[in-house]
Formats: structure tokens, C-alpha cells, sequence
């Protein structure tokens, strides 16, 4: 049988997924999404929202999706403030490479409690975003950004997140050179990639990644 910390854990991965790939609060996410997220079958999938919405963490709507309640708001905005924050630590303090990083506070989210994330914090100078440009709860950062799949032949921009992210996303972007703050120009596109430069350098960005990369258009 699973431990209570192994449930609460799974819990709080659900709830801070719904959060990172919901297009806005009130529309709901399909259970695909989340499918393709954490690499489950749709049952598996079906199963925990069921829970979920049973226990009062989340709003299901059948054949539509699922919403975060008050509640599981709450945890989702603790759970990322906690990532996002030993996110900062590892990067900035210890040199931890982004992906290496966004996978260890993947396990750090879950163990440190509210005092130790406060001081974390505080220790950092209460940072208002993390290395890959997301806010850091309860930071209220906005953007005017567009994702570089939607940017127009010929935009330039300069690069404002990777969001939502992945250890596998961040390891392509920091190869590419894509850091927030980084310009870059729209030179070609294509079916299947993006073609930008990156200082002197030319860069095939595939469209499923273009989703992630948020640019500014200048």
C-alpha cells in the first residue's frame, strides 16, 4: 500500500501539473494534457482526477476537463513557490545546470516545510522569478509575451520564459542558448521547426518546443 507521503506527494504533482499547463484558471484542462504530462494512460489518468475531485482538491467537468478548487489552489501556489525557489538555490548558489536543478526540486518541493521555504527565500533576496523566468509564487509578475511558435516571420524578441517546463525542454533551450533576457530573431519557419538566430548562431527550434519558448515581441 502506498505511504500517506507517497499519496500527498502524487497529490500535490497532480495539482501543481493542472497549474503549470491550464491556459487560465476557469477553463478547465483536458485530462489529456495531463496524460501527455506525467506519460500515464488515460485510465490511470481518469482514476486519480476522480479522486481528486472526491477528496475536494479540484472541479471535474466530464468530457471537458478539470479546474483547481480554492483549495487546491492553495497547495499548487505552496508546491511551486517551493520549486521555483530551490530552483534559484541550486542555479544561482551551487551552479546546478537548469534542467539537473528543475529535476532535484522536483524532490525538494515536497519535503521542506513553510519556515524553511521562507527562509530559503530570504536567503536569496525573495527572488520574484525562477532561472527560467516563470513567477515565483505569490509574485503576480505579467508578461506581454507571445510564444515563439505564434511570433510572425521576421519578429524579433527577447526571450521571457520556458513555461510550462520540463528537465527535457530545459536541457534543449539551454543548448540552444535561449535564456530569458536572450534576443533573438525569427528567420524562417517551417512545418516542422522554427529557424531563429541567437546571436550569430542559427537555431531549428521543432514546433512542440517553439510552444514553450515566451518571447517579447520588440
Amino acid at each position: 500500500m502506498e505511504s500517506g507521503v507517497g499519496v500527498r506527494e502524487c497529490i500535490e504533482d497532480y495539482l501543481g501539473a493542472i497549474y503549470r499547463l491550464r491556459v487560465a484558471p476557469e477553463s478547465p484542462l483536458p485530462l489529456s494534457a495531463l496524460g501527455e504530462y506525467f506519460g500515464f494512460s488515460p485510465v490511470s489518468i481518469h482514476e486519480m482526477v476522480q479522486k481528486l475531485s472526491q477528496q475536494g482538491w479540484i472541479h471535474y467537468y466530464p468530457y471537458r476537463g478539470v479546474t483547481l478548487n480554492a483549495r487546491g489552489e492553495a497547495v499548487a501556489l505552496a508546491l511551486l513557490r517551493r520549486h521555483r525557489l530551490w530552483e534559484r538555490f541550486l542555479t544561482d548558489m551551487l551552479d546546478v545546470p537548469w534542467a539537473e536543478a528543475h529535476e532535484i526540486a522536483g524532490t525538494l518541493e515536497h519535503a521542506a516545510p513553510e519556515s524553511v521555504t521562507e527562509r530559503l527565500s530570504a536567503l536569496l533576496g525573495d527572488p520574484v522569478s525562477c532561472p527560467h523566468g516563470v513567477p515565483i509564487p505569490p509574485s503576480k509578475r505579467t508578461y506581454i509575451d507571445t510564444c515563439l511558435r505564434q511570433a510572425p516571420l521576421g519578429a524579433r524578441g527577447r526571450v521571457t520564459r520556458i513555461a510550462p517546463e520540463s528537465g527535457d525542454i530545459l536541457r534543449d533551450v539551454q543548448g540552444w542558448g535561449l535564456l530569458p533576457g536572450r534576443q533573438i530573431t525569427v528567420v524562417e519557419k517551417h512545418e516542422a521547426d522554427i529557424i531563429v538566430q541567437v546571436e550569430e548562431r542559427l537555431v531549428s527550434i521543432p514546433v512542440e518546443s517553439a510552444n514553450v519558448i515566451w518571447i517579447e515581441v520588440l
